[in-house]
């Protein structure tokens, strides 16, 4: 229990992390004060979802709110003070400045790129000074933003949160475009490049990194190029494309085209990355989606002198505590420990955000937890391709000289003999010196997510794929084989480590 001195815990952020902060905060203390300062509007909704409300598979935006700020005043008793962007904060004084900000409705605002995050605001503002005894940083990520030729074009978005996915939405339903640019290859710009396509929307991304999905094995990322469908359907693609997907990597964009008359981006200009060989090209899009990388949303404590280190993140121990003792962070905001490496990375999770919200709210509030770190554990569904993986690959062990070997092979999901069974395409990266299981990686129709879980169980216990060979697995015909995907990939992993001592 925090001694009388400590009254007050304010925390920053009324995302995932600042609300499992602020929610373990009160039920580690009831008798302290807990503010929450939000900048926007809108609290306690799931992210992820995003993407299906723009598709129009989730058909109001109501039902990926959690709880409403009312709940936590009442039944948390936690106070929410939306509207107030942090601009500030004194370490030495104790003090929080934030702007107090007057807030419109998203849905009658569709203003692009040019507004991010500000034309939700309206004209007056006003300042505002709170003293803390305890501060959680949760302020989440913000999207990297490209300083290019018309990138503040009204038609020129950014995906990260609530508010640009209703803007997007709504210009969609307005304006009905033929043709989509996403710019970014990772998990977040195809699924919205999926969105796109199944609205009939002519979808080109562009990745300048050599693939899109960086951090699969080519293995997986050629599985869901082979399997992708739309609609249920299996579309033939030429190369490496997705249904109603043109995919260009190794660029990047040059510029957004505009007309002179309108201010609207008509094309994009996409010219070769650093060493790669692509030629430039232009691509026609009547919308424009930027999912190009995200970084820790800090700039307000430049001046506080709080440790960061990768992206901007706040650099905390294993209590989610930063270089001041009394000032906590937690969520995208913050650094993770990765559980295979033992270095601190940027890995903005929902599941690490509320892992080491908790954690921060506390040991802020009096108590005692701490958070062990992450194995980067990560699921996708994308084009009706479930991919997923834990620990790290095989190009980062090599990264952190690992002495690694990658085993590929593909098992049923479930009897052959009956109906829907299907491939389970299994990467595996054990150490050779050690026989630790380094990472795994799974791509197939369905089935995917829990195997993925229990390696992830396997990397947090630090098993030998001996030890994993022997995992007592569940079967019956209908879910599983005998032995199991898990084992199996195990096992052959073992004979392989056996030849090659022999």
């Amino acid at each position: 229990m925090l001694t009388q001195i400590y009254k007050k815990i304010f925390v920053i952020g009324g995302n995932t992390s600042g609300l499992a902060a602020a929610s373990q905060a009160r039920r580690e203390n009831s008798g302290i004060e807990i503010t929450v300062l939000e900048s926007g509007k809108y609290i306690s909704y799931g992210a992820c979802g995003l993407p299906y409300f723009v598709s129009g598979i989730i058909k109001d935006i109501s039902a990926i709110f959690t709880y409403p700020p009312a709940f936590f005043e009442e039944k948390r008793n936690i106070k929410i003070l939306t509207g107030h962007k942090v601009i500030s904060i004194d370490p030495f004084t104790k003090k929080i400045t934030a702007e107090v900000l007057p807030l419109k409705d998203a849905a009658n605002d569709t203003s692009g790129a040019n507004n991010a995050g500000n034309s939700l605001y309206g004209q007056e503002k006003s300042i505002s000074v709170f003293e803390y005894d305890r501060l959680i940083i949760c302020s989440g990520a913000k999207p990297l933003l490209l300083d290019i030729s018309g990138s503040k074009a009204p038609n020129v978005f950014y995906f990260r949160d609530i508010i640009d996915a209703v803007r997007i939405k709504k210009y969609i339903d307005e304006k009905k475009p033929d043709s989509a640019c996403i710019i970014g290859g990772g998990s977040t710009g195809l699924l919205i490049a999926e969105s796109m396509a199944s609205l009939g929307i002519r979808t080109t991304i562009i990745e300048c990194a050599s693939k899109i999905l960086n951090d699969y094995e080519d293995e997986i990322t050629d599985y869901l190029f082979k399997n992708a469908s739309l609609d249920g359907m299996q579309h033939s693609q030429p190369g490496s494309n997705l249904p109603g997907v043109k995919i260009i990597t190794g660029s990047k964009v040059k510029s957004f085209n505009t007309g002179s008359s309108t201010g609207m981006v008509f094309s994009v200009t996409a010219a070769p990355c650093a060493g790669s060989n692509t030629d430039a090209i232009e691509i026609d899009s009547d919308i424009v989606i930027i999912s190009a990388g995200i970084a820790a949303n800090t700039d307000f404590i430049s001046r506080a002198r709080i440790d960061t280190g990768m992206k901007n993140a706040i650099k905390v121990s294993n209590m989610q505590q930063s270089s001041i003792s009394n000032i906590y962070a937690a969520g995208d905001c913050s650094l993770v420990k990765n559980i295979v490496t033992g270095s601190y990375e940027y890995i903005p999770t929902a599941a690490n955000a509320i892992k080491s919200g908790r954690v921060a709210g506390a040991n802020a509030a009096g108590g005692y937890a701490v958070f062990e770190g992450s194995a980067e554990t990560k699921t996708d569904r994308i084009f009706g391709v479930e991919i997923a993986r834990t620990g790290i690959n095989l190009n980062k062990s090599l990264e952190y000289r690992f002495n690694p070997i990658k085993i590929i092979e593909t098992y049923p999901s479930h009897m052959k003999a009956l109906p829907g069974s299907t491939g389970i395409l299994c990467s595996l990266v054990v150490d050779k010196s050690t026989r630790r299981i380094l990472g795994a990686q799974l791509a197939g129709k369905g089935h995917i997510a829990k195997r993925i879980d229990v390696f992830a169980a396997i990397i947090a216990a630090g098993f030998t794929v001996d030890q994993a060979y022997m995992l007592d697995t569940s079967y019956a015909p209908w879910t599983s084989t005998a032995p199991d995907a898990i084992t199996r990939i195990c096992g052959k992993a073992v004979s392989i480590l056996r030849s090659l001592k022999q």
